[in-house]
């Protein structure tokens, strides 16, 4: 099977010398012409060209002025220059500004121009794979970094977990005290998170393999559990939160990680309404035939299609200083390690929609666990904790987080004091 011919561009301002090249080289690779470094310009902005090859004395712009430019704006781009004239300034030029590959005068033989373009694009290809190298070794690092990082702040926040007895104490002597036990409640769940998420990071940094109860779980109550723990988070502002269960919904997943993935996304719209004096952030459950659909909406922001096509990158944030680009990485994987799929819906000024579908339960094998009566259980265990391995107590009577099917069930700001 021949091999596909690769782009050459060819830049010179007399129609003659557009003809011979594009004869002389057009059964080996695809060449396109320009005859002015402007129509150059512009070609170079449509497509990608791993060589072009400029005449140096042309009206308006030289080609040593156009290399310049392109090593700018293109830097893989290989630059090759061909001339008729021998003058020793032009070539300093174009080798200083332009960074030109090779320097060719005319007139030029075909089997020499042929062997310098194959040289070129070989060197291209080299250049392309080096800078994607780097790329994995700079992501390497970082990770590397990072988990030094977060195995040392696993280990601090496993030495500081350490509110249990004082749960244990509110539960034993407040079990008249209905907001006492509703906020212990609250922060057992938080709790248990962390301890999950702490075990987790730590089975990670041992190259340990983390396994995830998987249950039949309601999602009407997963988000309704989740809405009233949100309301003691003050990076969500709640007032400007509303939740809609139109369908009842059961799937077969990890409750944590679903709740992390919710947390995640509603986290990024908090940040995409600030500043925005009418931003509204709206969770949806809704059902098809193909499964569960958990939609988070804000009219914040947006993003432009190119920001929303690295979203999914580790590393990549629109956030500055404030994130590490890891959240809808995270969100991603743990989407599909559930079977599911997650896409955004975006633009400029109008917002952000993700959407979650994760397959529904009704086939699920009988042996898996029902929620009601199975704990999520950490990925490594940390030890004998006997209370801490009690059913979470549900919070279903939170009086702010109520679910209303098929309407808008939007939460008052709790007061706090």
């Amino acid at each position: 099977m021949p091999s596909m011919k690769r782009d050459i561009l060819y830049i010179d301002d007399e129609a003659d010398n557009l003809v011979v090249f594009e004869a002389s080289f057009e059964g080996s690779f695809r060449v396109f012409t320009a005859e002015s470094a402007a129509d150059a310009l512009e070609l170079l902005e449509q497509r990608t060209f791993p060589v072009v090859v400029a005449d140096q004395r042309m009206p308006g712009m030289t080609g040593s002025e156009l290399f310049e430019v392109m090593r700018r704006k293109y830097p893989h781009t290989k630059r090759v220059m061909l001339t008729g004239y021998a003058d020793p300034n032009a070539m300093l030029e174009a080798i200083n500004q332009g960074q030109v590959y090779y320097f060719i005068k005319k007139p030029w033989e075909r089997h020499v121009v042929f062997s310098v373009l194959t040289r070129a694009i070989e060197t291209y290809d080299l250049s392309i794979a080096n800078t994607a190298l780097t790329d994995r070794l700079v992501v390497a690092d970082r990770c590397s970094a990072l988990g030094r990082s977060a195995a040392r702040i696993a280990h601090e926040m496993g030495n500081r977990l350490c509110m249990l007895p004082l749960l244990e104490l509110i539960e034993d002597q407040y079990a008249d005290r209905d907001d006492l036990v509703e906020a212990a409640a609250v922060a057992r769940q938080a709790y248990e998170r962390l301890t999950e998420l702490v075990d987790e990071v730590k089975s990670f940094v041992r190259f340990e393999q983390g396994s995830h109860e998987m249950v039949r779980i309601s999602l009407a109550e997963l988000v309704h559990e989740l809405t009233a723990f949100l309301r003691y988070d003050n990076t969500l502002p709640i007032e400007r939160f509303s939740m809609r269960v139109q369908k009842e919904a059961t799937v077969v997943g990890n409750r944590v990680k679903l709740q992390q993935v919710l947390i995640n996304l509603l986290k990024n719209a908090a940040h995409a309404i600030q500043g925005k004096d009418d931003g509204r952030i709206t969770l949806v459950l809704d059902t098809d035939p193909a499964g569960a659909i958990l939609t988070v909406e804000d009219n914040g922001c947006g993003m432009t299609a190119e920001v929303a096509d690295r979203i999914w990158e580790p590393f990549f944030s629109t956030k500055g200083d404030e994130g590490n680009g890891l959240g809808l990485d995270i969100v991603k994987e743990i989407v599909e390690a559930h079977g599911g799929q997650i896409s955004c819906q975006t633009a400029p000024g109008r917002g952000s929609s993700f959407v979650v579908l994760l397959p529904d339960a009704t086939q699920a094998d009988p042996a898996v666990g029902d929620a009601s009566h199975s704990r999520v259980a950490p990925a490594l265990a940390a030890g004998p904790a006997p209370r801490s391995a009690l059913p979470i107590p549900a919070v279903a009577s939170a009086p702010h987080a109520i679910i209303e099917t098929g309407s808008t069930a939007a939460m008052e700001p709790q007061v706090r004091s």
